[in-house]
């Protein structure tokens, strides 16, 4: 009998386990929505070139329309930062599907391209709210075992809501494409219900019982003394935290941040300017140019392998370093954009036979492919988590703003100058440029990227002020000599 027992708890704490994990993850159902948003554009252009949208508009204006999400997301970053600091992360994450609403709403109804330039602007706000809180949210409440398959989730969230493009856009009209995007808005607003409050949040602010009481929630245990030993190490780090907090000009003088910034930037100009954004705006218009697949069909294969890598990169995280999966990332993303921009500058440069372009007709789709599965398994998302994970609380939400308005700065001008260095420049200069981006990243994550991978946000943090204090002292003996 007794053994029957034991086996019911045992059960009974999985499930429990298995419930708490799966509410720590709700909060990453954010991202559908943005990468709905992010890859609308795919089988929307062809909906606005064969007049099925119904919407009088130039490749110039459809270009502002893809673009302007990544310029709408700026101000979503500052609003995403105070909000997080003032209104709590938990409320924040909830606020961003207000903007996202109001934007897909007017897309739907809208025949005009100016108001279509305002409805991604707000739909650009609710990503880059999204972007800033959730990753804070995501590395506050993660186990440092599994922070990296937490923060990975994120991606495989943001790929689900591309396949819900890539696989039903192309074949259903304008309007039902437009809807599904709204549809997204409101589902994921109902799901952060069940979110509960980062419990750094609540001790920011001195609010012990309500974080002992989210802690326990979130971490599903009844366990009084663990939970206010683990508390009692978080509050003293809030606390020595929170008596240094700074203002973002300080953050961007003050020495012991110094390489923290210059960590994150060189990630955010890898992660965005490789070229992702573009080729998930245009993934359709660049297979209807390629491929002897049809550009709708090879979206969803497109679809579908990025769901299966992100969700494969969530299990990598949890085996493999951040180095290593960057690295690895890196050198991959660079090959399968050399590849792509080689076919194009054999087909419009050089000029090939139709025979020979036949043969090779197949290679945007691998090169594609590739960097699809490669990005999703290092540089996709793991800087999200190292921008979470570098920085001490009291410059976290500033910190993360800055480097996701940084990270909107490069979307724009990659997006929106896509069509003009591809009709003056040629595709094979687009695609050669992010590789070129790639290769120099390689080089960046072996020299200058730290591993962070099985410890403690403290830990991570502390590491980095002895790097700090070492090349002070270095600094002070060279002064002397």
């Amino acid at each position: 009998m007794s053994e029957h027992v034991i086996d019911l708890c045992t059960y009974l704490q999985s499930k429990k386990i298995y419930y708490n994990q799966s509410r720590r993850a709700m909060v990453s159902f954010a991202f559908t929505f943005t990468g709905a948003a992010i890859s609308w554009p795919s089988p929307a252009i062809p909906k606005f070139k064969n007049g099925e949208a119904n919407i009088n508009i130039s490749d110039a204006q459809s270009s502002w329309v893809v673009s302007l999400a990544a310029l709408g997301a700026f101000p979503g970053c500052y609003l995403g930062k105070v909000l997080s600091e003032r209104a709590g992360r938990r409320a924040t994450i909830f606020s961003a599907a207000v903007p996202g609403f109001l934007g897909a709403g007017i897309i739907l109804f809208t025949k005009i391209p100016e108001l279509l330039y305002v409805a991604r602007i707000l739909i650009g706000i609710a990503n880059g709210i999204t972007a800033v809180v959730t990753m804070i949210y995501l590395t506050e409440i993660a186990d440092k075992e599994i922070r990296g398959a937490l923060g990975m989730l994120v991606q495989v969230m943001n790929n689900l809501g591309s396949l819900a493009v890539y696989s039903i856009g192309p074949f259903v009209c304008y309007t039902a494409l437009n809807s599904i995007v709204l549809f997204i808005s409101v589902f994921y607003a109902v799901i952060c219900l069940w979110v509960p409050e980062s419990p750094y949040y609540h001790l920011t602010y001195g609010r012990l019982a309500a974080a002992k009481k989210a802690f326990m929630t979130i971490k599903g245990t009844r366990d009084e003394v663990w939970v206010d030993e683990q508390l009692e190490t978080m509050r003293l780090h809030v606390q020595e935290s929170m008596e240094n907090k700074t203002t973002f000009k300080e953050l961007i003088t003050n020495m012991k941040y110094r390489k923290a910034i210059y960590i994150i930037s060189g990630l955010k100009v890898l992660q965005y300017m490789t070229g992702s954004l573009a080729i998930q705006s245009y993934l359709e218009i660049i297979f209807r140019q390629s491929s002897s697949i049809s550009g709708p069909f090879a979206s969803i294969v497109y679809g579908f392998v990025q769901l299966g890598a992100g969700i494969g990169a969530t299990f990598l995280a949890g085996y493999f370093g951040r180095r290593v999966l960057m690295f690895t990332s890196s050198f991959g993303v660079a090959v399968a954009l050399t590849i792509i921009g080689l076919y194009f500058f054999l087909q419009d440069s050089v000029q090939v036979s139709p025979e020979t372009l036949s043969s090779i007709s197949l290679l945007p789709l691998i090169g594609v492919l590739s960097f699809n599965i490669l990005y999703a398994t290092g540089i996709g998302n793991l800087p999200y988590i190292m921008q979470a994970e570098l920085f001490p609380i009291n410059v976290k939400a500033m910190a993360s703003s800055a480097a996701t308005m940084m990270a909107c700065i490069l979307n724009f001008f990659v997006t929106k100058s896509y069509q003009g260095i591809k009709d003056g420049l040629g595709h094979y200069t687009v695609f050669w440029s992010f590789a070129s981006i790639a290769y120099v990243g390689i080089f960046f994550i072996y020299f200058f990227v730290p591993e962070t991978k099985g410890k403690s946000l403290e830990e991570v943090q502390d590491n980095m002020q002895i790097d700090i204090d070492e090349v002070e002292r270095l600094n002070k003996s060279e002064n002397k000599a």
